[in-house]
């Protein structure tokens, strides 16, 4: 059973806990827990230093942390905001790109830390409120509320606006899934799993409840679900492009090469008018060392866009491995050139 593998998975269990720097959960409360692995044991005594102002504690504890379980982003990111609130930015970087290489949601996590609470209080929110004050009952307004209100890192707001929505209709397949989205950029994996769930369950013919479902059981490494989420998203709707895309990535985070180009040349059957696919396509040629199709790929892509000068740099570096030095020349001045602009 999937939710028995779920409560020994610390890439699910740690940053559901929600046991990070920050965290408003008392000392007192926290200390009482009786964790059931050495990771979850770790992430409880780093907390509990830092919420004592002990940095250079929680530092020591993160660091051993991470020594035994260095694929957990986690604790990265524990680490990360104890440096920063201790200066060390160059630290606190190194262990932001670690994490975010590890699972990109850890990056709309600090994104989030980072900018929670600066927005302002514009004319468009003040006529919401107003809006939903008048009518509320009305189901629209909380979802354009809550629309605003991720946008400007106010993610706590924003579920209670999807929450009220789902009490408003608790049939909507789509609300169910919008707040788990939410809460897979709050790190709140077990909220998301739940609302995802709950929207196949509404639903089974939700691509998309499947698609966000598949993402999470990635960033979790529980892969086989993932996979049967994707083909399942796939059976329901053939031609989405988002859940090749995302199996396309997997499949290359696996280097399971030839899936991942397969999907992709799906894609350019799909969407051929995208550039990006075709960039997308031409990293993985080079990677399986089938350099002539990549670079048939990146002049398929400068044809789309070529106003984009990145494509320059990765097809000067490309010709210079096929041994064009003139071609990557010219490639690189047209960058610089493109760069300049």
């Amino acid at each position: 059973m999937i939710i028995m593998k779920l409560n020994q998975n610390l890439f699910y269990k740690l940053p559901s806990s929600g046991y990070f720097p920050y965290s408003s959960a008392l000392g007192s409360a926290i200390s009482g827990v009786n964790p059931h692995s050495e990771g979850e044991a770790l992430a409880i005594k780093g907390l509990v230093a830092w919420q004592n102002q002990k940095y250079d504690v929680a530092l020591a504890i993160y660091a051993h942390a991470i020594s035994l379980f260095n694929e957990l982003p986690f604790f990265y990111v524990c680490r990360s905001l104890v440096n920063t609130v201790l200066g060390d930015d160059e630290g606190a970087f190194y262990d932001y790109q670690v994490a975010k290489r590890l699972d990109f949601n850890y990056h709309n996590y600090l994104e989030w830390r980072e900018n929670e609470g600066e927005m302002l209080e514009g004319e468009e929110l003040f006529e919401l409120d107003t809006e939903i004050k008048r009518n509320p009952a009305q189901l629209q307004p909380y979802i354009n509320r809550a629309l605003l209100l991720v946008q400007h890192f106010k993610y706590g707001e924003a579920i209670v606006d999807y929450t009220t929505a789902i009490s408003l209709e608790p049939n909507n397949v789509d609300l169910y899934i919008a707040r788990g989205a939410v809460y897979l950029r709050m790190l709140r994996y077990d909220f998301a799993l739940q609302d995802f769930n709950s929207a196949i369950a509404l639903e089974k013919a939700s691509a998309t409840a499947h698609l966000y479902r598949g993402k999470l059981f990635v960033a979790i490494r529980e892969y086989e679900p993932a996979l049967t989420d994707f083909e399942r998203a796939l059976h329901i709707d053939s031609s989405n492009v988002a859940v090749y895309e995302e199996r396309a990535q997997f499949y290359e985070s696996q280097n399971n090469l030839e899936a991942a180009l397969a999907d992709y040349s799906t894609l350019t059957e799909l969407i051929p008018d995208d550039f990006y696919i075709y960039t997308l396509r031409a990293d993985v040629f080079e990677r399986n060392y089938n350099l002539n199709e990549a670079l048939a790929d990146y002049n398929k892509a400068i044809t789309i866009n070529p106003y984009y000068s990145d494509l320059y740099q990765y097809r000067g570096a490309l010709k210079e491995r096929l041994g064009d030095t003139a071609g990557a020349r010219l490639d690189f001045e047209k960058f610089e050139e493109l760069e300049g602009e």
